[in-house]
């Protein structure tokens, strides 16, 4: 676990970061770090992307279980509208 103090620098360090990418998109520094604004550094696009020296798995992406459902959600919907729209 790691200490509040910790946590509490490692969320400012992410909100300037964030600020910085986004100067006016909101008023304090309080909602960058608690609203979804996703940069594309590659500290956070290492996480999903597997591009550069990962290119042998051809770009393959790290997605998370709830992505991955809502992934195949879509897929299923999608296949179920397309044999509907066959069968008539």
């Amino acid at each position: 676990m790691r200490e509040t103090a910790e946590k509490r620098h490692n969320d400012w360090v992410k909100a300037i970061r964030k600020r910085n990418l986004y100067p006016d998109y909101y008023d304090n520094l309080h909602q960058y770090s608690k609203n979804k604004i996703h940069c594309s550094c590659p500290m956070c696009a290492r996480k999903r992307n597997n591009k550069g020296a990962y290119a042998f798995y051809n770009g393959a992406q790290n997605l998370s279980i709830a992505d991955r459902r809502r992934q195949e959600e879509m897929d299923y919907e999608l296949e179920d509208l397309t044999s509907d729209e066959i069968d008539v």
